[in-house]
């Protein structure tokens, strides 16, 4: 595991004060989107690098980083977020940490932060448990994955092998991973310092986001790792 400043992050995209520009929705609600405001600003800044235009986020929890990522989006872009309902809920093994967040995530279904915003149409709602979902339409076509779901070994392990396979090859393209180094998620922690034996996974300081770029050109990952 590479661990850098966010600093690495930012300077990669190149572009003036003008047009670095972002929009940001305050939270409304405790626990809203899960992420701190530097890590909302890195995964907006993510989106900007691969300059992406389709986004799958696994875990979407109160819809804030949904909106948030939607609200920094091309008007032709599409978000596609997955998350439990209350069917397929009753079947799946969580850890203890997740379950409470999982009923409110199902509280407040008809409440999601996006809902009824400008940028609502640019959204896709998914149900389903990762694990056994069909991501076989979003195969080679997804410009960034953002993992905040179940937080196990086991679903991690899945929601990042269906990442890889939906990341697009021909261009850039990233993977985010939420709660690296969380006390309350040791396997998550443990999976990835395992994965970054193999792939250049990289943490970013006074956060618990990880990160994975594919660099068909060479244009990222050599600027993070000098």
């Amino acid at each position: 595991m590479r661990h850098i400043r966010p600093y690495k992050i930012f300077t990669l995209v190149e572009a003036p004060p003008s047009e670095r520009i972002v929009n940001v929705s305050l939270p409304s609600r405790r626990g809203n989107g899960g992420t701190s405001l530097l890590e909302t600003m890195l995964i907006i800044t993510a989106t900007r690098i691969v300059d992406a235009r389709r986004v799958f986020e696994i875990g979407t929890f109160l819809g804030g980083n949904t909106l948030n990522m939607a609200l920094n989006l091309p008007d032709d872009a599409r978000v596609f977020t997955l998350d439990l309902d209350e069917e397929h809920a009753a079947d799946v093994k969580q850890l203890p940490e997740d379950a409470p967040l999982t009923r409110l995530h199902l509280a407040s279904e008809s409440s999601l932060d996006f809902a009824k915003t400008s940028v609502a149409g640019k959204i896709s709602t998914l149900t389903g448990n990762s694990t056994t979902f069909d991501f076989s339409a979003w195969r080679n076509s997804i410009d960034l994955s953002f993992i905040d779901g179940g937080h196990d070994f086991a679903t991690v392990k899945s929601d990042t092998e269906n990442a890889l396979q939906m990341a697009v090859r021909e261009r850039p393209s990233c993977i985010l991973w939420h709660d690296y180094r969380s006390w309350e998620y040791p396997a998550l922690t443990c999976y990835l310092d395992d994965l970054a034996k193999e792939r250049e996974i990289f943490h970013v300081e006074d956060t618990t986001l990880c990160a994975w770029f594919n660099d068909p050109s060479g244009s990222i990952v050599p600027r993070l790792m000098n």
